[in-house]
């Protein structure tokens, strides 16, 4: 019985922090589309995922709720509750982040919204809400009409780390930064140095 109550005494509730990235969302929102970034917070920590150019994890952590970049923060959905502790989400997202690596990063296939679906599924047995990336699934049914810049090439699959490495070039080593501080292929921000990175 002691057993089962300090089990009880570690549970965490696992929220969904959605984000806008568009001034247009409170529009969007009403007929359930947008523009979002969104991170999965879990025992005082979110843990998101952003862009970068480097075969390394792209998954990170930060205060909860704390703006990334210009994103305005829209609200917070309650997903359920996790019976995992403190050091084994941090070891989930470690093993997550082999999966999405910055360089891998893909607007409509793999982006943090997608990275939140699997961390709440993992944490909880249960999807992030279908509409906080509904645009992205959308865009990837018409990405024959989306124009260049919206559709980026799809990324290779996930690689070794040792594989990676081997296929490192020059031109690799050098981010892709636009004017706004965000990856030039992503519409999440990018993760800043203050952000501990998993």
């Amino acid at each position: 019985m002691v057993k089962d109550f300090e089990k009880e005494s570690m549970d965490g509730e696992v929220r969904v922090n959605v984000y806008d990235l568009w001034e247009k969302n409170d529009c969007l929102y009403l007929i359930g589309f947008g523009i979002y970034h969104s991170g999965v917070e879990v025992y005082d920590s979110e843990y998101a995922y952003g862009a970068h150019d480097f075969s390394s994890s792209g998954v990170f952590e930060t205060a909860p709720r704390t703006t990334p970049g210009t994103a305005g923060f829209r609200g917070s959905v309650l997903v359920g509750r996790t019976r995992l502790s403190p050091q084994e989400v941090e070891d989930l997202c470690d093993q997550l982040g082999d999966e999405y690596r910055g360089n891998q990063y893909h607007l409509l296939s793999r982006n943090c919204n997608h990275f939140t679906n699997s961390l709440t599924k993992e944490l909880t047995g249960k999807s992030s809400p279908g509409w906080i990336n509904r645009l992205a699934y959308l865009g990837l049914c018409c990405a024959c009409i989306l124009p260049p810049g919206l559709n980026p090439p799809l990324p290779a699959p996930p690689q070794s780390s040792s594989q990676a490495r081997l296929q490192l070039s020059e031109d690799d080593n050098q981010p892709l930064i636009n004017q706004g501080g965000k990856s030039a292929t992503t519409s999440c921000p990018v993760p800043h140095p203050t952000m501990q990175r998993i």
